[in-house]
């Protein structure tokens, strides 16, 4: 714990939360939500254009997922373990992200098969390579009391790069296809200049640091078998809340269109009252697990969560689901908001990067569990059994908080 406080104190970090950096540091989150937003909105109609293979198409846009699940953790401990006169992020920043932003503006250009899957593979994983740096960067200059609020204003810019690809990425895009890419490619080559100019990060003090090497699979065991299960129940909390939401998100427009009746085109701008909600929210979430707590914070969400879509199983009427769909991002942004503090406040300040590959090892693993696990409960029980298996799921997130709170409450904030 020495190491940690000193960590810190070395630094002189404020009190107070520096909003001008967070801000700074929200811009990268920025750019990699508009890359993704652009990226899941046309990469398959590029792709359609080569092939009419929808599980060829469906097995290039799980790539991303893929490398969530195996790189993003391996380089959150490697940039844990990394010592240069930039930092242990900087480097991962400053090299990754431009080369990303450049494989990214090349994919739209390309006119062959071949050339456009190996393209895309690059990009992907140049992409994995600074994503959990870039995520770990927060915790590094940010006090633990503060990162609810600083991750409220984080996923707010990311919010905000979606809205931009989606009203002016649009438009962009009926001039030229390429358009969009080459916005989100420039801004990945510029925005990492901004985050080494304004952002410093914080040294680590090699005379009383440990001298262990981080390791993802190391941490994953050392978190499994450790008598505190607080941070594993956190992890599996996580896991089983963005199963529960992903399946909804999966699968909202088939449901409506099989069970209501309802025209994809009207339930797919329905989940944009959601997305609008999440962004609004993003920032009060914060503020309100500063107040009472990010794990209580994350409960509360939960809850609304199981209610919200315990109604949404009952209703046939879709205009209720219309009224109450901004619940859901407002319910959602009170647990996703503080899940990755929360995550990282269980451990020092040399292993966030660590701590941070295993949020994204759970999570990844989620996103990528959920469509043919929930795609099978609604083949075989029946499709309006969506979200009785979703509320299902969510509940289990609920249960894996409240045995942290009974029984680990001291460990916990």
């Amino acid at each position: 714990m020495a190491s940690h406080l000193n960590y810190f104190n070395e630094n002189n970090m404020s009190s107070r939360l520096n909003y001008f950096k967070i801000f700074n540091l929200g811009l990268g989150f920025m750019v990699v939500s508009m890359i993704w937003a652009a990226y899941n909105a046309y990469m398959p109609i590029f792709l359609g254009n080569f092939t009419k293979s929808n599980t060829l198409i469906g097995f290039v846009m799980s790539w991303d997922n893929i490398a969530n699940l195996f790189i993003l953790p391996i380089f959150g401990a490697l940039s844990d373990n990394t010592r240069t006169p930039i930092g242990r992020r900087m480097p991962y920043i400053l090299v990754s992200m431009p080369l990303a932003g450049v494989l990214y503006a090349l994919l739209p250009l390309q006119t062959k098969l071949l050339a456009l899957l190996a393209i895309d593979l690059m990009f992907n994983i140049a992409v994995a390579t600074y994503r959990t740096p870039l995520v770990a960067l927060m915790p590094d200059i940010v006090e633990e009391e503060h990162r609810s609020k600083a991750n409220g204003v984080i996923n707010f810019m990311g919010g905000l790069g979606a809205l931009i690809i989606f009203f002016i990425g649009s438009q962009l895009y009926k001039l030229n296809k390429a358009y969009p890419f080459f916005l989100s490619g420039i801004l990945s080559i510029v925005i990492p200049i901004i985050l080494f100019l304004t952002i410093k990060e914080p040294k680590i003090i090699t005379s009383e640091e440990k001298k262990e090497k981080q390791n993802i699979l190391k941490a994953l065991i050392t978190v499994v078998r450790d008598e505190n299960k607080a941070p594993f129940y956190t992890l599996l909390s996580i896991f089983m809340m963005i199963a529960g939401f992903s399946a909804v998100e999966t699968f909202f427009t088939r449901y409506c269109k099989i069970a209501l009746g309802i025209d994809e085109s009207v339930s797919s701008f329905t989940m944009g009252f959601y997305a609008l909600a999440f962004l609004i929210f993003a920032l009060p979430a914060g503020f309100i697990a500063t107040k009472i707590g990010k794990r209580k914070t994350m409960m509360i969400g939960v809850v609304g969560q199981t209610i919200l879509f315990l109604i949404f199983m009952v209703v046939r009427d879709f205009r209720i689901i219309q009224i109450l769909m901004p619940f859901a991002g407002i319910f959602n942004a009170l647990f996703t908001i503080n899940s990755y503090p929360l995550v990282v406040s269980y451990t020092s300040a040399e292993k966030i990067g660590t701590y941070t590959g295993l949020y994204y090892f759970f999570s990844s693993l989620a996103a990528i569990v959920t469509p043919s696990t929930f795609g099978a409960i609604m083949d075989y029980i029946g499709v309006n059994k969506l979200f009785l298996a979703a509320s299902i799921s969510v509940f289990i997130s609920f249960i894996f908080l409240w045995i942290i709170g009974k029984r680990y409450k001291k460990t916990t904030t």
